[in-house]
């Protein structure tokens, strides 16, 4: 039976921040329909422990007059420089929290918002702010504010008294790029619901690829320009440019291939109709992809990654063996891998079952709640020891 747990505010000591969503899958879990845990960012491990923590959204602007005038102000900032800090609602939501000791965020720009809030403030809580895709900030900002937005993280970063990533490559640069130290990083494992994100016994698989996902790193043109006319289905609500004549290529509406509406049910059940996964990427630093990665490999299917300068797991990660490994960029190669998969069965089947055993090795649910319990016990011992 799935532990249920709270996530209203309260007094709780320790307060985590994540992005929105997390309600609509609370319900289902509360309704004893199947939903991933994941999403939870191993938050239940907090309570199990004893723990006093409450898990909140950093999403969407806080309530009251005073609250629509700091939206107003930081989303129009926002607007114009394409820099993401929001010192004014975030102090908004710390003053609603008196009881906090610790905060935790999930989030890159509430994790900056908290550090640029607080790093002047004696009295105040823990931050420990955890970032996805820290390094690559400033290169999607515009050219003339990067300047501007390099000392602006520089300072919020100065607020946060740990700074936790999901990826080796994405903390060594920031630790390079912003001097951060390193005894005040760390990089945290990602685990996900293995009993959800499972093989389907009653679900045949069909003569078609898949790639999914809303990140601004997914390189869906690279895919698109893939050579073989693989039968090739694209979910997302990213603009893609599908040439004239790409009629192998979907970018898919309607039933569960409906990138607005499609529930976790339906995603599970289009991992395991693939033959297989594919997650383009950009060669970012960002570990991006290791959520789609993950759940399809738990779901036992084979899954072609793109092996960027941000792998989230070079070690584990095994080209030929587990998943198959592509240069960034290289639409011949990945043309190549797909090839591979779908005409050789046996390979197919082997890469699909040794992903699921790693999956269930490496990266089942209790990794993640172990990182979580381990930030807010720091964060516990940091407020010690500042009290």
């Amino acid at each position: 039976m799935t532990q249920m747990f709270s996530i209203d505010a309260a007094d709780a000591e320790i307060v985590a921040f994540t992005k929105g969503g997390r309600d609509v899958r609370f319900a289902q879990l509360q309704h004893g329909a199947e939903a991933p845990r994941e999403f939870f960012y191993g938050f239940p491990a907090l309570q199990k422990a004893g723990l006093s923590a409450a898990l909140l959204s950093s999403a969407g602007r806080v309530s009251g007059g005073v609250g629509r005038a700091a939206d107003f102000a930081e989303s129009a900032a926002t607007r114009f420089t394409g820099i993401g800090i929001r010192p004014l609602s975030a102090r908004l939501r710390i003053a609603s929290l008196p009881g906090a000791k610790v905060l935790l965020s999930y989030t890159d720009g509430f994790s900056l918002s908290l550090g640029y809030a607080l790093r002047h403030r004696k009295e105040r809580p823990i931050v420990v702010g955890g970032f996805h895709a820290l390094s690559d900030i400033e290169e999607r900002l515009p050219t003339a504010w990067r300047n501007l937005g390099h000392k602006l993280i520089k300072r919020a970063l100065g607020g946060i008294d740990h700074v936790f990533f999901f990826g080796p490559a994405d903390r060594q640069f920031a630790i390079n790029h912003y001097g951060l130290e390193p005894a005040r990083t760390s990089v945290i494992p990602f685990g996900i619901d293995t009993e959800f994100w499972r093989p389907l016994v009653n679900v045949g698989v069909e003569d078609f690829v898949v790639a999914v996902g809303q990140d601004p790193n997914r390189d869906y043109d690279l895919l698109v320009a893939a050579p073989g006319g693989h039968p090739t289905k694209i979910i997302t609500r990213r603009k893609v440019n599908v040439p004239a004549g790409a009629s192998h290529v979907q970018i898919l509406t309607g039933d569960y291939f409906d990138a607005a509406s499609m529930g976790d049910r339906d995603l599970r059940e289009v991992y395991n109709r693939a033959k297989a996964v594919i997650v383009p990427l950009k060669d970012v630093w960002q570990p991006s992809g290791y959520s789609v990665t993950l759940q399809a490999m738990s779901c036992g299917r084979p899954v072609i990654l793109s092996k960027i300068r941000g792998l989230w797991a070079p070690e584990l990660l095994k080209d030929g063996e587990n998943c198959l490994l592509v240069p960034p960029g290289d639409a011949q190669a990945l043309g190549a891998a797909i090839e591979r998969i779908r005409t050789d069965p046996d390979l197919a089947a082997r890469v699909g079952g040794h992903a699921r055993d790693t999956a269930l090795a490496h990266f089942n649910l209790n990794r993640g709640h172990e990182g979580t319990l381990h930030l807010a016990n720091l964060g516990i011992s940091l407020w010690r020891a500042r009290h």
